[in-house]
């Protein structure tokens, strides 16, 4: 990817190859993913030689449009279009959107999915009322009208894009990544998910780990070594306690 820009008066052009991309989950709070950490992320990860990149989905943050995994979907397929070869570390529903898109692309060369869910039956009725209930009060989520459409849409895009049917297609190295206690994905979605997966494929439990994984600064090493250099990253099945 090239990028053109001015800075002190000069004309700057960079060229910028084998990106991470991170992919966020449904928001909770107002703003941009730069707000939240995930800048932070990118930082540290571009200090240790990975270009990063992060981004709003449609519908959130900064970006415009509409919420729906369709867009999402055609969001990042039209940044990763850009680039010769990518790795994506993918957290909650932006792991739903990155297992499609690995799953249907060629220059995809690690796909990391950290508190994913597995099957459309993980999203239950009563999360879909708590998370229209809590875009009522926030707006996190543009584009949403009554509740019984939105829950029609997200149901059908779910069974449509359901990482455990996805994940059989991809092809690059994979790590599962999921908290023993995530109190919104349960751990045996990750579990399903890496006996779909076919090889090479790697598993962290991260033990007392809730949803939220990206704050754990030891998470996220675990990921950025693996991603680097899988020899060093151990064995296939690993444990860390946090």
């Amino acid at each position: 990817m090239k990028l053109d820009t001015e800075f002190g008066g000069k004309h700057l052009r960079f060229h910028v190859e084998n990106v991470v991309i991170f992919c966020h989950g449904l928001p909770y709070e107002a703003g941009s993913v730069i707000e939240k950490g995930y800048d932070q992320l990118a930082k540290d990860f571009a200090e240790k030689g990975l270009n990063s990149l992060i981004f709003d989905f449609s519908g959130t943050g900064l970006s415009k449009g509409d919420f729906n995994l369709e867009n999402w979907i055609k969001d990042l397929s039209s940044i990763i279009n850009e680039f010769t070869s990518v790795s994506l570390v993918a957290f909650s529903m932006g792991g739903v959107v990155g297992t499609y898109v690995a799953a249907n692309r060629d220059n995809i060369r690690n796909l990391v999915l950290v508190g994913v869910p597995c099957c459309s039956n993980s999203i239950t009725e009563y999360m879909l009322r708590e998370i229209y209930a809590h875009n009522k009060l926030t707006g996190v989520l543009r584009g949403l009208r009554d509740f019984e459409s939105f829950k029609k849409r997200f149901l059908k895009e779910m069974e449509m894009y359901e990482p455990k049917t996805w994940i059989r297609d991809v092809r690059c190295p994979k790590l599962i990544v999921h908290g023993s206690s995530d109190q919104i994905i349960p751990f045996e979605d990750a579990e399903v998910l890496f006996d779909a997966a076919a090889e090479p494929k790697y598993f962290l439990k991260v033990v007392n780990g809730s949803h939220f994984l990206r704050h754990h600064k030891e998470v996220m090493e675990k990921i950025r070594t693996w991603l680097v250099k899988k020899e060093k990253y151990g064995m296939v099945m690993q444990e860390i306690f946090v």
